[in-house]
């Protein structure tokens, strides 16, 4: 059987495999970007902690989440996958999880960057104007920090749709289970089509992605800001 063939006689299954690796990415990504955009804001200012949280202990407990968060980053997958196997168990859960391990640092790294380049000037501006240390941060910080934070959100999103097919190792959801069972059945009748399948299906769910992401960024940033 050729190639498209192959494709036209699997199209609903593969495209089953493609909605799941697409929801399996989305989640983990939209659940490390909360928990980075939360941590990176608390930390970023003092003035949206308590008065005991000194800027020392502040920058600390940042320097403190990326290196951990870094060094996670650097674990194998596979080794990961099969560390929260016998603790989560086989399928989506494990999945999720790891793979909301693998993106916070790209993401925190990037909320911390943004934060970080918007100029005092302009928050003194605002607060000058009565602005209060929450409206700054939301009118003011979050917005010209955006940019930054989005291009980590998307640098986080191409990761974990790789690493995501290493989930097929402990039945996680998406083209993993297809790819890997293919790998295994090599030289077989329709196996290297299952893999060449699942492969340019991982590519499409990453294009579809960066259609998602231009028409997000076209009309969430600042207009004053655009590239």
């Amino acid at each position: 059987m050729d190639f498209f063939t192959y494709v036209g006689s699997q199209l609903d299954q593969l495209v089953f495999y493609g909605q799941q690796h697409f929801l399996l990415v989305l989640f983990a990504v939209g659940i490390a970007a909360a928990i980075s955009l939360a941590a990176g804001t608390l930390l970023h200012t003092n003035r949206l902690t308590p008065d005991s949280w000194k800027r020392p202990v502040r920058a600390g407990s940042m320097e403190g989440l990326l290196i951990v968060s870094s060094a996670a980053l650097t674990i194998p997958s596979l080794a990961l996958f099969g560390l929260l196997q016998p603790v989560l168990g086989l399928g989506a859960t494990p999945s999720l999880t790891a793979l909301t391990i693998y993106a916070i640092y790209p993401v925190l790294r990037n909320v911390v960057a943004g934060l970080s380049s918007v100029d005092d000037a302009v928050l003194e501006s605002a607060r000058g104007m009565g602005m209060s240390p929450l409206r700054r941060m939301l009118t003011i910080q979050l917005p010209l920090a955006w940019p930054v934070i989005l291009s980590g959100i998307r640098v986080a999103v191409l990761i974990i749709i790789g690493v995501a097919v290493v989930a097929g190792a402990i039945n996680g959801p998406g083209f993993g289970s297809s790819l890997i069972l293919g790998l295994a059945r090599l030289g077989s009748v329709n196996s290297f089509n299952q893999v060449l399948a699942a492969t340019l299906g991982c590519l499409v769910v990453a294009a579809v992605y960066e259609i998602v992401f231009w028409i997000v960024q076209r009309f969430t940033t600042p207009r004053g800001i655009r590239v």
